[in-house]
């Protein structure tokens, strides 16, 4: 039997990127602080290391001190496989213009997309030397989330088995994503711990693995914020044309901790987002949830690790060409045995073409009139089962 890859995981962070409002970086470093003493406390296996780089611009001032001195204060406590560095950077001069204004992520994280995070990746890790290393995990957290002391074994686990498993055929990069989670819903006077199967993965939850690192000149490229959070068919074609093997996992004890802070950007809840409830806990205080125990986390795990991918949500899509409507769905993805399609092309109230049930996934309408929509419907033993609506065009 082979001796196990000696593995890097690289774990990157931005501290609150184009955030200057004094308010706001104060109540985000005291998140920040239980992030980091989450990370000091991660067990790490004896062929592996975990390295963390916590990004912060240069205009933050004060507060690069302050980001250091919390890593400093937990340093006793580390694994000696466990290393957390800052690295400074600047925001460019003329800000991001290329970035879309009506997008929050954009406005507040612009570092976390292209070329951005290939930027920091390349200055941050200049002296590192991959080639000491067989394997690269990349994956990336966000600054108020927590990672629980058994996930970055997870993580080395998941990666070593996925190249070892026979669903898994694809022999470059693998982008994986984690589906169990906890969500941690912080109110007033409790805090409600749920652990729940998504049928997507979150920032913290999805990784590269990238073998014999040293040997690559891309790895800047293979930034984890790039990993889609859908974990589908649909997603995973697009992944397979850039030569990444997209796959979802599941089965094991979940270590991440998406907390849920109130008022933050993105979604509070992730209700819609659940494919199964594993189970849910009561706690007093934020700071509690460091104090789990893989015992205590609700585990729906009946088997061996689950490598697959999910069928996505059934949606279509229309495109105009003048007065010609070509209209797209996923339903060869999400469809089951016997299960036919139709569609109705609709302006306002009235349908004013349609497309009787069948197999085929596409259509064409000629002659349409502007302002109109389609909506698709999946039927199966005579019941309609799902159905869509697309934008109108």
């Amino acid at each position: 039997m082979n001796e196990p890859a000696s593995t890097l995981i690289l774990l990157e962070m931005i501290f609150c990127d184009f955030e200057n409002d004094p308010d706001i970086l104060s109540s985000y470093f005291e998140r920040l602080q239980l992030t980091l003493e989450s990370l000091s406390k991660q067990q790490v296996p004896a062929h592996a290391e975990l390295s963390v780089v916590v990004y912060v611009s240069q205009d933050k001032g004060t507060w690069i001190d302050k980001v250091q001195g919390e890593i400093d204060r937990w340093a006793e406590v580390r694994d000696a496989r466990v290393s957390i560095t800052t690295h400074t950077y600047d925001h460019p001069g003329i800000g991001y213009p290329e970035g879309d204004p009506t997008r929050v992520d954009w406005q507040k994280n612009p570092s976390k997309h292209a070329p951005y995070r290939e930027q920091l990746f390349t200055s941050s890790c200049a002296a590192v030397d991959f080639g000491a290393y067989d394997r690269l995990i990349r994956v990336t957290l966000d600054d108020d989330d927590i990672w629980l002391p058994w996930h970055t074994t997870t993580l080395v686990t998941v990666a070593e088995a996925a190249r070892s498993d026979e669903r898994i055929a694809h022999q470059e990069d693998l982008a994986l994503g984690l589906l169990d989670v906890n969500l941690a819903y912080i109110g007033d006077h409790e805090v409600e711990v749920r652990t729940v199967a998504l049928e997507r993965t979150l920032t913290g939850d999805k990784f590269y693995v990238i073998d014999k690192p040293g040997a690559r000149d891309d790895l800047a490229k293979r930034s984890a914020w790039s990993i889609p959070e859908i974990m589908d068919k649909e997603q995973q074609r697009k992944m397979a044309h850039h030569g990444v093997g997209l796959y979802a996992v599941r089965n094991f004890v979940a270590g991440f901790v998406y907390m849920r802070w109130g008022q933050n950007l993105s979604r509070q809840r992730k209700d819609g987002f659940q494919l199964v409830g594993l189970g849910s806990q009561t706690l007093s205080t934020a700071r509690d949830v460091l104090g789990l125990s893989q015992k205590q986390v609700p585990t729906g795990r009946t088997s061996e690790l689950w490598f697959g991918i999910l069928p996505g949500r059934f949606k279509v899509e229309a495109k105009r060409r003048g007065r010609r409507l070509e209209v797209s769905t996923n339903f060869d993805d999400v469809k089951k045995s016997g299960a036919q399609l139709a569609l109705q092309v609709m302006r306002g109230n009235k349908r004013i073409d349609v497309r009787a049930y069948g197999q085929s996934a596409n259509a064409v309408f000629e002659d349409v009139p502007p302002a109109v929509t389609v909506r698709a419907f999946i039927r199966r033993d005579g019941e309609v089962t799902d159905r869509a609506a697309s934008q109108e065009v």
